[in-house]
């Protein structure tokens, strides 16, 4: 094996002793041609030697040893640049392929024929480029398996860092910034006091806290290093399941506590009346006026315990519907008698809008139920001289839907989510179970209900049901 130093310094060492021995030889050819001249020129037995021809002659000497030694330096120089880029090519080929390396290009080869010290270079430089191409695809490829992983969890996950500097989101974490800023503003909120605030590592908070319009999400956080790992996720439709089921579980046991009472209380109570109306027609005083509106406050007394219990009964065992194809207009011309002294208390308007086509199935005695309710309460939030209005609309998913609509009093945003819990009122006298049998009966009719509402300016009560029910649908004229 050829080192590397030989290569470099054999080609001076032959280029200096070929520069000497050039020279040398020069000299020695140019005195002997001196002294052959000399000695030819004059005779053994002379003893006078011109000294101009000598002069002359060592002159030409010297001029013929500088121009061997000046194409002996030319020569030189020529072989010193040749082998000089002999070894500098190699070189810069392995400058270029570390470039290129640098720049990401591991399929990079250096090509070198030699086996000295620049081929052992060459040899562990491919080595490295292809294991370093190796170890970056094995690197990319869990890159790209953990980015999956990360994407495919049903949660959010950020990634910052001390500085609070957001380095990494994943794909559920954008999808839930995109659906709900409110979420974007609480991780940006959370990642900025992280650090000034003590914040339990996991927990459900409600954002924004302070507000109607807020999110339930659940979150963890986990120290990475200098950094912090956030996982989130928001459990709004969750919760609200789960306190529709405690709703559910409490209103089946009031339900069933109710009943009881009310066939308790209902039994005494028929005994009670009896008992009055016997001492009424055993001591009959028709001039006493007082005792007579004492009896009369007495009987409507126990009429109104009698329509709660019936209500309480109501919302506990709704009987089953006994749905019929009944017109709408006739169900509100049977209940407005009902209702048209209440209107006139108030100097209220009741405007109806009810299509020609009024038709729809559904128990007409649930159907007149609930419209009491929803007028009466209607009519209690309602400003004297005001008006009430009534519509009934098909829509184009083949739902009836029914509107009640006031310009009362409204109702707070905050007790919006109460106002079908049993008992729960906002009316003076009132016993709270009027919204939830309404709400009861419009479920076992295959409906649903919703309400809208803003405070001092009135509420909007809709309800829907569907447009078929066994096989019937609404006739489209």
């Amino acid at each position: 094996m050829r080192s590397i130093e030989l290569k470099i310094l054999l080609p001076f060492l032959f280029i200096l002793v070929i520069a000497i021995a050039t020279v040398g030889i020069t000299s020695y050819v140019g005195s002997s041609r001196i002294l052959h001249d000399l000695m030819s020129k004059f005779p053994a037995s002379s003893s006078h030697i011109n000294e101009d021809f000598v002069t002359q002659r060592l002159f030409d000497l010297q001029k013929y040893t500088i121009l061997v030694a000046i194409i002996a330096i030319l020569a030189s120089c020529q072989l010193t640049i040749f082998f000089t880029y002999s070894i500098a090519m190699p070189i810069k080929k392995f400058v270029a392929a570390c470039n290129e390396l640098a720049n990401g290009n591991f399929n990079i080869e250096v090509k070198y024929k030699s086996n000295d010290e620049i081929g052992i270079l060459r040899d562990a430089f491919n080595t490295m480029a292809k294991k370093l191409k190796s170890y970056i695809d094995d690197v990319l490829r869990l890159k790209e398996l953990n980015q999956k992983i990360l994407n495919g969890i049903n949660y959010g996950i950020v990634l910052f860092s001390n500085d609070h500097t957001v380095l990494f989101t994943n794909n559920t974490a954008n999808k839930l910034f995109k659906s709900s800023p409110l979420l974007a503003e609480w991780v940006n909120n959370f990642i900025e006091n992280y650090e000034n605030t003590v914040i339990p590592p996991k927990g459900v908070i409600k954002w924004p806290p302070q507000e109607s319009n807020f999110r339930y999400i659940e979150y963890e956080i986990t120290p990475a290093g200098e950094n912090y790992i956030l996982c989130f996720s928001d459990i709004t439709e969750e919760e609200k399941l789960k306190q529709n089921m405690e709703h559910i579980n409490r209103l089946v046991f009031i339900g069933e506590m109710s009943a009881a009472l009310a066939h308790e209380i209902r039994n005494p109570l028929q005994g009670i009346q009896a008992c009055f109306q016997v001492l009424e027609s055993s001591f009959p005083n028709e001039e006493d006026e007082t005792k007579s509106e004492l009896y009369r406050a007495i009987y409507r007394e126990i009429d109104r315990i009698n329509r709660i219990i019936t209500n309480l009964l109501q919302f506990a065992r709704p009987s089953d519907p006994i749905p019929e194809k009944v017109s709408f207009a006739r169900i509100m011309n049977e209940i407005k008698p009902f209702i048209t002294s209440l209107l006139k208390e108030k100097a209220l308007k009741l405007q109806c809008s009810i299509p020609e086509y009024d038709e729809l199935y559904i128990d007409p005695n649930h159907l007149k139920q609930i419209l009491m309710n929803l007028i009466t309460n209607a009519i209690r939030a309602s400003k004297n001289g005001g008006s009430i209005n009534i519509s009934l609309s098909l829509t184009q998913d083949d739902e009836v839907i029914l509107c009640i609509k006031d310009e009362g009093i409204g109702i707070p945003a905050q007790n919006l989510n109460k106002i079908f819990t049993p008992f729960f009122t906002t009316f003076p006298g009132g016993n709270g179970l009027g919204l939830c049998v309404v709400q009861s009966l419009t479920l076992k009719n295959r409906g649903r209900i919703w309400i809208e509402s803003t405070e001092n300016r009135g509420t909007s009560v809709y309800l829907a049901f569907p447009a078929y029910l066994h096989n019937h649908t609404f006739a489209r004229r």
